[in-house]
């Protein structure tokens, strides 16, 4: 049966005229979707959709619940609203909670990047066996677009895994300003509190290795405030329009809202 195609304003592809484009899945906006065919085509792809993300998503929340709460509980630690011996016993919870957690996040991890890295090495051998003609336009045009559309899925959930604290990058400079109060808080005063040296040790191992997987986006968010810096300079300077300026400025500003 003959389906009307459309161009979809997202990847600019030729897709079918339904409530999602087929190849990179965002949605198509259109009245008709309120149809009852519509509807049954945007179930179904949610269904499909939904669990290529959960898992990713399911991690990096359980995750980021578990590092918060322990930071919470060394806040009321700290405040003398704990004892130590209860601190310590649902701090150990949570180090556990933390730990398998992040197991099946790596875990996750890896067999994504391999994968990627997979469908990146498919992607430079369909270029070359093209170009020396093994391949013909319209298979090289298919293949790629396969590759390109499982690629697009894989890169997002990637990105995700790396956050594992579930924070703005805008926030992460005051966000590792808490934890490394936290870690001189307790590294300067936890023996006194009632924690034996090898607890302290334990607990500022913990945030010492909380603060360096926050390294990345800290680098990045100087980076990004660097660029906006920059901009400024040269809006300043009338090397850029008021136009130019304010889309510049919001391209940057909705990446710091990222994460």
């Amino acid at each position: 049966m003959w389906r009307e195609k459309i161009i979809c304003p997202h990847c600019g592809h030729e897709t079918y005229k339904a409530p999602f484009c087929t190849f990179c899945g965002k949605p198509l906006n259109l009245e008709e979707a309120s149809s009852d065919e519509g509807r049954e085509e945007e179930r179904e792809e949610q269904e499909r959709r939904v669990p290529e993300i959960s898992e990713e998503r399911k991690l990096v929340e359980q995750l980021s619940n578990y590092l918060n709460w322990r930071h919470k509980l060394l806040e009321i630690f700290l405040n003398g609203e704990a004892s130590s011996e209860v601190f310590l016993d649902v701090y150990r919870e949570y180090r556990e909670k933390i730990q398998a957690i992040d197991s099946k996040r790596r875990e996750l991890m890896e067999a994504l990047q391999q994968r990627m890295n997979e469908l990146t090495t498919r992607l430079e051998q369909l270029k070359v066996r093209h170009e020396v003609g093994e391949i013909s336009d319209r298979q090289y045009i298919t293949d790629k677009l396969a590759i390109d559309r499982e690629l697009s899925k894989i890169k997002p959930n990637l990105n995700l895994l790396h956050n594992i604290f579930d924070v703005k990058l805008a926030d992460v400079p005051s966000f590792e300003e808490r934890v490394r109060g936290l870690r001189d808080a307790i590294a300067e005063r936890g023996e006194s509190m009632g924690l034996g040296g090898e607890d302290v040790k334990m607990i500022v191992e913990d945030l010492d290795q909380t603060l360096e997987s926050l390294k990345d986006l800290l680098n990045l968010h100087k980076k990004l405030k660097k660029e906006l810096d920059k901009l400024e300079l040269r809006y300043r300077i009338g090397e850029l329009t008021d136009e130019e300026y304010q889309a510049a400025k919001q391209k940057i500003e909705r990446q710091m809202q990222l994460y």
